[in-house]
Parts: C-alpha cells; sequence; structure tokens
C-alpha cells in the first residue's frame, strides 16, 4: 500500500514538474533596466533615453504596442519579432519643453509568456536652460 501511494505521489509530482516547464516555453522578454532617471536636465535638451532588452526564450518575441502615460512621452519599438536570444531597444521621447519635474509610465505589451505586460519608467527635472 505504501508502494502505491509513493508511486502516485511520484507520478503527479512529475506531472506538475512537467507542466511547469511547458508554461515557460516561448518568448519571454528581459529588460536590463526598467527605470531611467534624467536627474536634472536642462529645457528644450535631448530627451531620448533607450530601454535595452533580450529575449531569453525559445520562441520569437513580438512586441504588439508600446504606450505612455502621456503625449509627451513617445515610445518607438521594432516591428520585426526578436528572435531567441536576440536584443532589442525600446525608444522614448520626452518633450523637455515643461520646466519641473516629471515622472512617466511607459507600457509594452508582447506576446512574452512571462508577462505580456511590462512597465517601464523615467523622470527627472527639466530646469530653465
Amino acid at each position: 500500500m505504501k508502494r502505491l501511494v509513493l508511486l502516485t505521489t511520484a507520478m503527479i509530482l512529475s506531472v506538475a514538474v512537467k507542466a511547469q516547464r511547458v508554461e515557460h516555453n516561448g518568448a519571454v522578454i528581459a529588460f536590463s533596466n526598467t527605470i531611467y532617471s534624467y536627474d536634472t536636465i536642462s529645457k528644450g535638451s535631448n530627451g531620448d533615453c533607450v530601454f535595452e532588452f533580450t529575449n531569453i526564450g525559445d520562441e520569437p518575441l513580438i512586441i504588439t504596442s508600446a504606450f505612455s502615460s502621456c503625449g509627451c512621452t513617445v515610445p518607438s519599438w521594432p516591428k520585426e519579432p526578436i528572435l531567441p536570444n536576440k536584443k532589442g531597444e525600446i525608444k522614448i521621447k520626452y518633450n523637455t519643453e515643461k520646466i519641473g519635474s516629471f515622472s512617466k509610465v511607459i507600457v509594452v505589451k508582447s506576446n512574452s509568456t512571462d508577462n505580456e505586460k511590462t512597465i517601464l519608467r523615467i523622470n527627472g527635472v527639466v530646469m530653465k536652460e
């Protein structure tokens, strides 16, 4: 009887482990950093920054969209699939014409099995020239 219980338990655990492995197959996006601080920048200066990522999965990664919390922050992203173990970039253009502190959120949507939505953040202070 003990053998039957042990055998049944081992089979259930084996199936559970296999099911977990299947969940992690597919594209997986991994950002090197999800926060970018401009610190203090001058009004009218370059507001560009780049978030680098890698597809650490085993299928092509497709970024379906990237959008920000306001019109002063404009993201751009690769439209072609990112192959496994290859890198890509999300480029952000922040309008530095408004003086004062800022904190913005960019949402990146993809087919990543790990996380369909990734939150990127930028912040800083725009000073007079």
